[in-house]
């Protein structure tokens, strides 16, 4: 006679733990990896909610089917034990793929800031570094850099930029942000040029202007590409930096 009380209370035993396990991957994932906007501005998302999804259903419904208070203590610590290493091996492996996907800079070059994943640099160029704390990628989300080419690196960098190798994935070439604050200033616009251009954005740009509460004068604008297209950053002209990523491709 199969007793569904039972299995159901199994069952929910099982879906509460995947939930734990699934809420520590995703504080990790989230607060650290990807903090806001960058899990919606690069994805990682769908991934992660595809492989979360799997284990909370799969699991916790294996469960109710190989759940039977017959067995002995020995089947079921087997019967768990092989359940529970599929759903840790299937959630470590949709972990890796997005650490691997992870922005580890997010970097003004030429006109522009790009966002650089930790899968983008590759050992070499790593390795090639001036300086050590660009030797290394960040588990701790994006950092701010720049770009500077010195002149005797330049016919460098248009070989291998014409190879794909861009200037922003080449450490080499990674200087402090605010070394490079006035090229920054040069390129940024303030913000009334671009809804003057670009009318239909303009909703969106003064919702994000009431949010971070500085004043019109303060704040210019710089694209942002990455993977998936292009954003735009709002920067602060005391010190360049953006203080908000808004999704509206300038181009």
């Amino acid at each position: 006679m199969i007793v569904w009380r039972e299995k159901f209370i199994a069952t929910g035993v099982h879906f509460l733990l995947t939930l734990t396990l699934a809420a520590c991957a995703a504080a990790l994932v989230f607060l650290v990896w990807y903090p806001d906007p960058f899990q919606t501005m690069i994805g990682g998302t769908e991934l992660f909610l595809l492989v979360v999804g799997c284990d909370l259903a799969l699991g916790p419904l294996i469960s109710l089917v190989i759940y039977n208070s017959r067995k002995s203590r020995r089947e079921l610590i087997t019967d768990y034990a092989i359940v529970g290493a599929v759903q840790v091996a299937a959630m470590v492996y949709g972990v890796s793929i997005l650490a691997g996907t992870r922005p580890v800079y997010v970097s003004f070059t030429f006109d522009r800031l790009e966002v650089v994943s930790a899968s983008d640099i590759t050992d070499a160029e790593l390795a090639a570094a001036r300086k050590p704390e660009y030797a290394k990628v960040s588990y701790t989300g994006p950092s701010l850099v720049a770009t500077f080419v010195p002149d005797a690196d330049r016919n460098d960098a248009m070989m291998e930029g014409v190879k794909g190798n861009d200037v922003y994935l080449r450490p080499k070439f990674y200087v402090p942000y605010e070394t490079q604050l006035a090229q920054i200033l040069a390129h940024a616009k303030p913000l009334s040029e671009l809804t003057a251009r670009k009318p239909e954005a303009k909703p969106l740009f003064d919702a994000a202007m009431r949010d971070i509460k500085l004043p019109p004068d303060r704040i210019r604008w710089l694209p942002v590409h990455h993977i998936k297209g292009f954003w735009t950053a709002l920067i602060d002209v005391n010190d360049g930096k953006p203080v908000r990523y808004v999704d509206f491709d300038t181009y």
